[in-house]
């Protein structure tokens, strides 16, 4: 296996790790939160309702990898 692959597979591994981290959550939105780890940081995307849920997302997964930086995309959309 190639060091990119081995890399790759790491990377995608621990996707995979964030997305399960946030969707045990509790919170239900959390689980609908797309959870990238690319080039060595986290990148969180999508909507949610509060700016709670948006801080408590980034803090979930900060406690899964404390060494990457965390880009949080999450956009939030206040219900009418």
């Amino acid at each position: 296996m190639l060091e990119s692959d081995f890399k790759q597979t790491q990377q995608e591994e621990l996707g995979q790790i964030l997305l399960r981290t946030l969707g045990e959550s509790g919170h239900t939105q959390l689980a609908n939160v797309a959870c990238d780890y690319c080039d060595g940081r986290i990148v969180l995307s999508g909507r949610v309702t509060s700016y709670y849920l948006k801080q408590l997302a980034q803090e979930i997964v900060r406690k899964v990898d404390a060494t990457a930086p965390v880009e949080n995309r999450l956009r939030v959309i206040v219900p009418k």
